[in-house]
């Protein structure tokens, strides 16, 4: 009995002296929070708003791509008997790339040409017949339609002599070669590729409220990453009808690839830049004032050395400054440094 009172007393010690430490510390962490003097003034930084124009600057990152690009492939099939390409060469238009083996074809036009001619013969002797010797309209059409087969088959052996030789469609330069002679190619096969790099088209993806930038025929400022001091002009070429699924389109703009000491590369960076000026002056603050959120932005006023809290309506922005439809008047202050040791009513000087 006598050893449950003892340590009854001891807890109600041990809690007590818990009690009155816990109460102490308390008592000196609220003696050293900082309580701001209601009557000390907050050094702030502010501005006058003021009407000016604001330049508004929209940028855009796409990759180079060439101005036209085809796979070589052969019309013909057969073996390859003559390769007039290597890979990095630059070519004409019109130069010849490669010749497949085209001796039968050779053979049997000449044998061809000589039975067209026989069948000219015939068909012009049988047409004058015709008209004095009294020819029957069955032997006349029978001659005319030899004459046509004939005619018929030597234009198709023609065109394939022809399509057994591989030309460059348009001038370029040869980005892969996959032949070689001997190679045995068949018809619509792959043999190389053929790249125009004389222009090069930027594809970028512009959302749908800055599209009305975009004009197709009109100019555009680009840079590289390769070059990023160097700015160059570009020509909208194309501005898409439909946005994709994420309200996207697609503008490609034309560069020019002739400018000394740049040369672009298929595959490169690009970045286009346009710029917005808004038709009149408006008012303008420093987007360093903004507090509050992107929907519901606020802003401190100086109102008689008093920091106020302003709801306003924000507009365009170029990342450095922000339009201000509603919420500010001309030759108004805004607060744009300090603001975190504001509250509303705090009293403010404003460093000059």
């Amino acid at each position: 009995m006598k050893k449950k009172i003892i340590i009854t007393v001891l807890v109600i010690l041990v809690v007590s002296f818990t009690a009155v430490k816990l109460f102490s510390n308390q008592k000196t962490v609220q003696e050293k929070v900082y309580r701001p003097d209601p009557d000390k003034k907050v050094l702030v930084k502010a501005q006058v708003v003021e009407p000016k124009d604001l330049d508004k600057t929209f940028v855009y990152t796409g990759t180079l791509q060439p101005f036209r690009e085809i796979m070589l492939i052969p019309q013909s099939e057969g073996e390859v008997t003559s390769v007039y390409f290597n890979e990095g060469d630059v070519v004409q238009q019109g130069k010849l790339l490669l010749q497949i083996d085209d001796e039968m074809l050779r053979a049997k036009y000449i044998s061809s040409q000589a039975t067209y001619e026989t069948a000219k013969r015939n068909f012009e002797r049988y047409e004058k017949a015709s008209e004095s010797e009294g020819v029957s309209k069955m032997q006349y059409d029978n001659y005319w339609q030899l004459y046509k087969d004939a005619e018929s088959q030597l234009k198709q052996l023609d065109k394939n002599i022809r399509l057994s030789k591989l030309t460059a469609p348009f001038s370029g330069t040869v980005t892969a070669k996959d032949v070689e002679v001997g190679t045995v190619v068949n018809k619509n096969g792959n043999v190389g590729r053929l790249t125009d790099l004389s222009q090069l088209k930027l594809e970028i993806a512009v959302p749908e409220n800055e599209i009305t930038l975009f004009k197709e025929g009109e100019t555009a400022s680009v840079k590289t990453d390769l070059y990023p001091t160097q700015i160059l002009t570009g020509k909208i070429d194309y501005v898409s009808d439909r946005a994709d699924d994420s309200h996207n389109y697609i503008v490609k703009i034309l560069l020019k690839n002739n400018n000394k000491g740049i040369a672009l590369k298929a595959g490169m960076y690009g970045t286009a830049i346009m710029k917005k000026d808004l038709q009149a002056p408006t008012l303008i603050i420093p987007r360093s004032a903004l507090l509050g959120s992107a929907k519901n932005p606020q802003v401190f006023v100086v109102e008689n050395n008093i920091a106020t809290l302003r709801n306003i309506h924000t507009g365009s922005s170029n990342g450095l400054e922000v339009e201000v439809i509603e919420g500010l008047k001309q030759g108004e202050q805004v607060i744009l440094s300090g603001q975190i040791n504001l509250s509303e009513g705090s009293k403010v000087q404003v460093a000059q």
